[in-house]
């Protein structure tokens, strides 16, 4: 029997080593700027199309579907959440395999010999243990287990989709302030020039609060920007506070050129200005949701409930089941809620702050598709502002309208 155990524990110390905790991906950031990006799908299939951070693509109205349970079923051995609990999984069947042992060898003791040490030590209670209800403790605490995951898998769904919110806040304000500076702007040069600077800058938000919340700076990255305006961000602490303050400066010069004349331009300046500010507040709800974790005395007391109700459950089941089947039934009982608690541990930061924690929020994507709606926005734009123009240049020619020149009467 102690051969038994010693195999068996060596066994499952050898595999843990395949449990270590997984290293976060090398990703290759890449942000489109005010350009056209060569893909293969067309605008609109991209919109029905969901991609995570390192571009694996998923087709939108089926990625949930209930087929895929075969699927589901034999990829569990590549599972993350699986490789993330390994080492837990693998102390509680090596600790099943020892209480397993242990029992085993007691009852070949206690035939052999008449143990009178057995009622001592309270393995012995006569007719008495016929009346034990030995699953009365499990049953209690089993309610509260599963109140406690309850929650904690709440909370961390809430602040992952808190932080969903936030970024496609931040898309619909990028979005309605292009829009915005190039549809109401006048055909001067000047005015050609400023709303250019406002969209690089506008490109450049969603990279500077993606690299804000992640505890990245690489200013090289915000190749949409000017040499000069990148060196601009490079005396800033919080990029992205810094690219709302350009915006305003920018959005200013449309307050300056209107006063004391036009009030329609005033008008546009107050409603570009208040969304500056609202993705200023998006600023500080994103740093709210990175900065304040769950609390650490409930995540704690949760992780030690698991794991001595875990480390207790063999022993229960000695009443109920056969010997052979404790371990695996304790491993995947351990696996099923420490799974579940892991799961809330991963969703918990939706940013990707830590390095062991995956990037639950695809922040590149919507940079990306930030970069490609600017581009998209300015050319239907300025495609309307040069068919305006040249029907404005129409109107002034000589001669009834729809001639073409060189026509014969």
């Amino acid at each position: 029997m102690a051969s038994l155990l010693l195999a068996c524990a060596a066994v499952l110390a050898s595999q843990a080593r395949a449990f270590t905790a997984p290293r976060a991906p090398r990703l290759r950031h890449r942000t489109v700027p005010l350009r056209a990006e060569r893909v293969g799908a067309g605008y609109l299939e991209r919109l029905s199309s969901y991609s995570d951070e390192v571009g694996y693509t998923l087709d939108a109205p089926t990625r949930y579907s209930i087929k895929d349970w075969w699927f589901n079923l034999q990829n569990i051995g590549s599972s993350s959440v699986l490789e993330r609990i390994g080492g837990h999984l693998v102390a509680n069947t090596v600790w099943s395999v020892v209480v397993v042992s242990c029992y085993g060898a007691w009852l070949v003791y206690a035939q052999d010999n008449e143990a009178p040490w057995v009622g001592i030590v309270g393995l012995d209670y006569g007719s008495r243990a016929d009346d034990f209800d030995w699953f009365a403790p499990f049953t209690l605490s089993g309610g509260i287990l599963g109140i406690l995951l309850a929650f904690r898998t709440g909370q961390s769904y809430d602040r992952f989709w808190e932080g969903r919110q936030v970024w496609a806040r931040v898309v619909n304000r990028v979005r309605a302030i292009a829009r915005a500076s190039r549809s109401y702007a006048t055909f001067d040069d000047d005015d050609d020039v400023v709303s250019g600077v406002l969209l690089r800058w506008l490109a450049a938000f969603p990279l500077a609060l993606k690299q804000h919340l992640r505890g990245e700076r690489d200013v090289d990255a915000f190749d949409m920007l000017l040499g000069g305006e990148r060196r601009d961000l490079e005396s800033a602490d919080n990029l992205p506070l810094a690219v709302s303050y350009a915006l305003s400066a920018e959005v200013d010069g449309i307050r300056r050129a209107s006063e004391g004349s036009q009030a329609a331009s005033q008008l546009l300046w107050w409603q570009m200005e208040s969304m500056i500010l609202d993705l200023q507040d998006a600023i500080g709800d994103a740093e709210a949701i990175a900065g304040t974790p769950v609390p650490l005395s409930y995540s704690r007391h949760t992780s030690r409930l698991l794991s001595i109700w875990t480390l207790l459950s063999p022993v229960i089941m000695l009443k109920a089941l056969p010997l052979p089947l404790i371990p695996p039934a304790t491993v995947l009982v351990s696996w099923m809620l420490l799974a579940t608690e892991e799961i809330g541990h991963i969703i918990e930061e939706p940013f990707g702050i830590h390095d062991d924690r995956p990037k639950i929020l695809p922040l590149q994507r919507y940079c990306d598709i930030v970069g490609r709606d600017l581009h998209e926005q300015n050319n239907l734009i300025e495609l309307a502002r040069r068919a305006k123009r040249g029907g404005a240049a129409g109107g002034d020619r000589d001669g009834p309208p729809g001639k073409a020149e060189g026509e014969s009467h």
